[in-house]
């Protein structure tokens, strides 16, 4: 390989890891946005679904236990009831215009 052409390889190679590197900077980021996103939507469907006119304390209770041992055998650990009526509590603290305005620019439709 020529001489000439070994400095704009480097460069290249340099440009390439800067990107890579701040790429993975953002990434523990990006993926705890994406999680509280995923929370306050699973708070969504549970609470959406008990106010159907249900008994909410007994119909509520059935309903995490049975999300919880679903989602816990497909996902892990971390769906428990407890989790769950956290989540649940997530979504009834904070409205949509909190938690999009929390999360930053993004398409609304998604949190929507």
């Amino acid at each position: 390989m020529p001489e000439a052409t070994e400095p704009k390889i480097e460069t290249v190679y340099l440009r390439i890891q800067q990107i890579l590197v701040q790429a993975r900077s953002q990434l523990p980021r990006t993926v705890n946005i994406e999680m509280v996103r995923a929370y306050w939507l699973i708070g969504r469907e549970i609470v959406e679904e008990e106010q159907q006119g249900r008994s909410r304390a007994n119909y509520g209770a059935e309903l995490i236990d049975h999300l919880s041992e679903r989602l816990r055998s497909e996902f892990g650990r971390g769906f428990t009831p407890t989790n769950l009526r956290y989540m649940r509590l997530f979504y009834l603290a904070y409205p949509l215009p909190c938690i999009s305005a929390a999360l930053g620019p993004g398409d609304s439709s998604r949190t929507a």
